[in-house]
């Protein structure tokens, strides 16, 4: 049953993703990278004092998929247990909702993130986080990471900004 449930999820997100309509201004076919800061707690879910965990992460993606996914990696550096730690790992993200505003079109989307994130410290982290990106420029978001090497749970916030300047789209009037 815990196997079956995420596959749901991602399959009922996946159909809703081809739902969406071609005329859809956001996940254009291009290069975009992120700036993030995040902080929240490292847990084990009991009793005993939680951790905190803080950093910086630099977020490259392709778009692979026009108007659907993006693929990319992840470069974290963070501050937990008394230590400063890296991470590095594979990320894939997933357009769910375009946030329209009827006349003048796209203000943002909702997006769903997977990652695998190898640590410096022996973590191993799988999970992923759901986030609004405002105006294709700021990035919010709550994540949510299992280490399944230490056994952990990693609950935070991401604020991001968007670094890379957005591609040069032509107008069909200018042509």
């Amino acid at each position: 049953m815990r196997t079956i449930a995420p596959l749901l999820l991602l399959f009922i997100s996946f159909c809703q993703l081809m739902a969406q309509t071609s005329q859809n201004p956001e996940f254009p076919k291009e290069f975009i990278m992120h700036l993030k800061l995040h902080n929240g707690m490292v847990t084990k879910l009991t009793n005993g004092p939680d951790l905190y965990t803080g950093g910086i992460q630099l977020v490259p993606q392709y778009t692979v998929v026009k108007k659907l996914m993006r693929a990319g990696v992840i470069i974290d550096g963070y501050y937990t247990r008394k230590k400063l730690s890296a991470a590095f790992g594979p990320t894939v993200t997933f357009k769910l909702k375009t946030l329209n505003t009827a006349p003048f079109g796209s203000a943002g989307n909702i997006n769903i993130s997977f990652d695998h994130l190898w640590g410096t410290n022996k973590e191993q982290l799988l999970g992923g986080s759901i986030n609004a990106d405002i105006g294709n420029k700021l990035l919010l978001g709550l994540s949510i990471h299992r280490d399944y090497n230490l056994n952990t749970w990693w609950l935070q916030n991401t604020l991001g900004l968007r670094i890379s300047k957005p591609k040069k789209q032509t107008e069909i009037y200018n042509q």
